[in-house]
Formats: C-alpha cells, structure tokens, sequence
C-alpha cells in the first residue's frame, strides 16, 4: 500500500512539473496564428485561380516594351528596347471585322458596297524614310473570304505608280497579288492560293532595292517573289493598317485580326525573319537600327518604335479573348 502511495504521489509531482504554457501550446498557436494563416491560404488560391503562378497566362500590358531613341525621331544612335520586353501574350489584338453589303470593294466612310469599314491609318513618314526598300511584318488571324476581291493587311501608296501595298486575300484567280510595289504585283503561288484561315499567321513582305527582289514569306517559309527591278519606295500622306487604300479612295479591308504589326527600311535577313517568328506574337522589333514604326496593337494603336508614327483608329476593336493557335 505504501508502494503505491509513493508511486502515485511521484507521479502527480511530474504532471504538477509541467508548465501550464507547454500544455497549452498547440491551442495558443491556432488561435493567435489561425486568422493569419487562413488569409495567406485564400490569398494564394486567388493569385493562383487568375493565372500568377502559370506562365502561360500572362499577359503583356500596353506600352510595356518600347524602343527609346536619345538623340530623337528617325535617328539610330545608341538605341535602346526598355521595359519588360519578356514577349509574353498581348492583352489584346485588334479585330478588322468589316461589316458588307455589296459586292467588290468599298469606299471609305462607309459608303459604297462596305458598312463601316474597319482600319487604321497612320501618321506620314519623313520623307524619304523608306525609299531605298522596305520590310513589312505582322501577325494575322484570317476569318476567311467575304464579298470584296482583295483584303489588305498594310498600305502606305501615294499614287497608283508609287508605295507598296501587302494583301491578305487576292479573290477569285488572284486578283490581287499578295504585295504590291510601286505598280507591280508579286503575285499569289496560283490562281486560288492565300493564307491559311483559322490559325495565326506570322507574314513577311520585303523588298530588296540592291537587287530588286520582292519576297513574301509565310512562317518563315517563302511564300511567293519575283524581280522586281530597281525602284525608289515613296511613302504616301498616311498608312494605312488593316485596309489597302487605293488612291482613287476605295478601301479594302482585312476580314480577322492583326497583331504586332512591325515597318522596317531595310530588307530583313532570313535569321531576322526567323528571329522575329520565335518571338511569337508578343514579340519585339529586331534590327532597331532600321525601324520605322512599331504597333503591337495592344489595346491601342500606338507606335512603341520612338518615331511617334501613332495610328487613328475607325471602327475598331480590341477584344482580349482570342485564339493562340499558330500552325
């Protein structure tokens, strides 16, 4: 009996031993520490249902990268891309969905056989920026033919002899030639060729003054080119994006969406090109040296090349939901 007394006794001097602070520990910490664990647990899930954590959902902001030239507009001395130049996905594109109401081409202020068409025209060039040849880029998403023969991606034409136009669409048997310079077509492979519809396109038309050649390529590959011969490349009073505007004033305007629409004064070497193809949509210039004008179209359409070439927009969307395929 005693034995046991002694046990006992011992064993409640061990328990009364313990701190009271140690027992109590584990509850002390849920609830001092609780509220603040719960917040930083609903915080990440919500950065994470938005996409913060996957790389493929970010986006780029408008204005994010540009080019700075120091020594002003049009100049090439120590140029510089700044910002976050990470060529991630726009926020958006612009969307040249013209609305029709005839047949063959139309005219501008929505008169003629096309309702309210949509482009974009841009400020004049100085003068003589790209006469000696020209590269022209830009991302594409064809909707596929409507009523008019000919659909234009970019257009800067002061006379129907001089400028150079870049089509998206040709029509029946070509109508069109897929890039115009200074009078003359390049034309289509063959009579009932274009873009592919559905997908986005990555399209380069350039024109080498040194020896003549007008090629267009298509991701990369070489779409369509013919000799061209010599020719000075005058620019017209305003560009125009997302229509060919002829200069008797007939518009004909692209039918889908454009992105990244990038003017150089210099043919483009084939590693440019295929540099520029990597990028990928949200890609920037190459060869910074050459640029004339940069429009990624990103909710605006501004130029981001340092040469203030800005765009005025007619009826023109910005939509944020868009298709990423690329053949």
């Amino acid at each position: 009996m005693e034995r046991r007394r002694a046990a006992n006794k011992k064993r409640r001097m061990r328990m009364e031993s313990i701190p009271k602070e140690e027992s109590q520990s584990a509850t002390e910490f849920l609830i001092t520490y609780g509220w603040s664990l719960l917040v930083i647990a609903i915080v990440m899930a919500g950065l994470y249902a938005t996409g913060a954590f996957s790389q493929g959902q970010h986006r780029a902001n408008p204005g994010m990268c540009r080019v700075v030239r120091p020594a002003g507009p049009y100049t090439g001395y120590e140029l510089n891309l700044v910002g976050i130049c990470t060529n991630e996905l726009p926020e958006t594109v612009a969307s040249m969905n013209p609305s029709y109401d005839g047949s063959g081409s139309c005219s501008g202020g929505g008169s003629g056989s096309c309702s309210y068409p949509n482009y974009i025209t841009i400020r004049p060039f100085r003068s003589g920026s790209i006469s000696n040849g020209f590269t022209i880029a830009a991302w594409i998403y064809w909707y596929g033919p409507t009523l008019t023969h000919c659909q234009g991606i970019f257009s800067s034409m002061p006379s129907p002899s001089s400028g150079f136009s870049l089509f998206g669409y040709g029509g029946n048997n070509g109508a069109c030639g897929t890039l115009w310079v200074n009078g003359s077509y390049v034309k289509w492979p063959g009579a009932n060729y274009n873009f592919s519809a559905g997908s986005w396109q990555f399209i380069v038309a350039e024109y080498n003054k040194s020896n003549g050649t007008a090629t267009v390529f298509n991701n990369t590959n070489v779409f369509s080119t013919s000799n061209q011969g010599s020719k000075v490349i005058g620019a017209s009073n305003s560009s125009t994006i997302g229509a060919v505007v002829w200069p008797s004033g007939k518009i004909y305007p692209f039918n889908g969406l454009i992105a990244n629409v990038q003017l150089y004064n210099a043919s483009l070497s084939t590693n440019e090109i295929m540099a520029l193809y990597n990028e990928g949509i949200g890609g920037q210039p190459v060869a910074l040296q050459y640029l004339i004008g940069w429009w990624p179209l990103n909710m605006n359409v501004n130029d981001y090349g340092g040469n203030f070439n800005n765009g005025t927009a007619y009826n023109v969307t910005f939509p944020g939901s868009y298709s990423t395929s690329i053949p």
